[in-house]
């Protein structure tokens, strides 16, 4: 390979990096601000519950349409304009008042987020030469360093300069990031035999391995929602920790995953099997949970480390395995990847919902016990995942 060539793709790549950074910080940091946020907006953790499940509802629903407009209208177009659309209705969320309002408008952000990650992972993959593990590692390891930012950083941030100045931080840089992509990636290539089939579509979407991969995918995300989406304020607001504590504790779900995420790429890229690693990593996950229950500062800290390095593996190979076991043409990988993201992620607007049902009604131990309660029964599928790509035919 020329090096001029060789240049051209790690400038993409590092475009890619940075843009999954800042995507992180505006996936996390509400989470992070919300007991700032709580007094203008007149709600506490059903506030929350509500704008957490809104997020997961917009960012699950649209993947498998964002799947669709990358096939049809090419990946890099289709990155770029998740990019803007979400990084606008953050902006718009820095100068809202109302809690409906911060609710529609958070949809808008996760809607926008769900047209990114497929199509990136697809363009990566191929700008790193097939490596599907890494890639995928990779990119979830950008998502996890901006998560320190986006539930530490910004949390210390919001308590100096309040919480609207940060979402117009997060907002500008998520534009910026999005004229980066536009500029360094290289423009789609264009398939003039390609035409989009709505029969390969409902092949796709009722793909057995798939679809649990997709429920594997939720068992262990799900944890992450809760402990991500909930952890800072659960500390600030129950146990009467200070903002940086908070902020700290919170932040384990996405520092351990740096690497753990890029271990388990690389150790699905070398094993190519997937059921084994997925079903430990939703077991560490279900006992982060269950340890969190204990209302101490130390089993917070304890819940959140164990749930950090348990999500990394999981959310790097559910990806990595659902592009490589539906053997589908490379039009078609980032609907894959999209499908089982969208069985995640719509599948975690409810938990946040029940978790804040059960500390508002009961108790912050209450509702650790039910999302581990919650991980736990989401493991079952993965024990029906067929790991042979040899066995399914390749969608023609």
């Amino acid at each position: 390979m020329h090096l001029s060539a060789r240049l051209s793709e790690q400038r993409a790549v590092t475009a890619f990096v940075a843009a999954r950074i800042v995507y992180a910080v505006n996936w996390l940091n509400i989470g992070a601000i919300f007991y700032l946020m709580s007094a203008d907006l007149n709600s506490g953790v059903s506030g929350l519950g509500t704008l957490t499940s809104s997020f997961y509802l917009g960012v699950g629903i649209m993947q498998v349409p964002g799947g669709i407009l990358a096939a049809k209208w090419g990946p890099k177009r289709t990155v770029s304009l998740g990019i803007f659309v979400s990084s606008l209705a953050v902006l718009g969320t820095s100068v809202s008042s109302a809690i409906f309002l911060v609710a529609i408008l958070r949809f808008i952000v996760g809607a926008g987020m769900a047209l990114v990650f497929a199509p990136s992972v697809v363009l990566v993959t191929r700008l790193l030469g097939g490596k599907s593990g890494t890639s995928v590692g990779l990119i979830n390891s950008a998502f996890d360093i901006g998560g320190i930012f986006g539930l530490f950083g910004w949390i210390l941030l919001a308590s100096i300069t309040g919480w609207r100045s940060t979402l117009v931080l997060s907002g500008g840089l998520g534009l910026l990031t999005g004229l980066l992509v536009v500029a360094l990636v290289p423009k789609d290539g264009e398939n003039v035999q390609f035409r989009f089939s709505t029969s390969k579509l409902r092949r796709i979407l009722s793909d057995r391995n798939l679809i649990i991969l997709g429920l594997g995918s939720l068992g262990s995300n799900l944890g992450s929602v809760l402990i991500s989406s909930f952890m800072a304020y659960y500390l600030q607001a129950s146990l009467g920790e200070t903002a940086a504590i908070a902020g700290i504790v919170a932040a384990m779900i996405v520092v351990l995953p740096i690497y753990t995420s890029l271990w388990g790429g690389r150790l699905y890229d070398r094993t190519r099997k997937p059921r084994r690693l997925l079903i430990l990593s939703g077991l560490g996950m279900t006992t982060g949970l269950l340890v969190a229950a204990a209302p101490t500062l130390s089993a917070a800290a304890t819940g959140a480390v164990l749930g950090g390095i348990a999500v990394g593996p999981a959310s790097t190979i559910n990806f990595a395995a659902a592009k490589d076991l539906s053997r589908v043409d490379k039009e078609y990988e980032g609907l894959t990847i999209g499908w089982v993201n969208s069985i995640s992620l719509t599948g975690s607007f409810w938990p946040p919902l029940i978790f804040s049902y059960f500390a508002r009604s009961f108790n912050y131990s209450a509702a650790w016990v039910a999302g581990a309660a919650m991980c736990f029964l989401l493991l079952v599928p993965l024990f029906f995942l067929r790991e042979d790509p040899s066995k399914f035919a390749r969608v023609n």
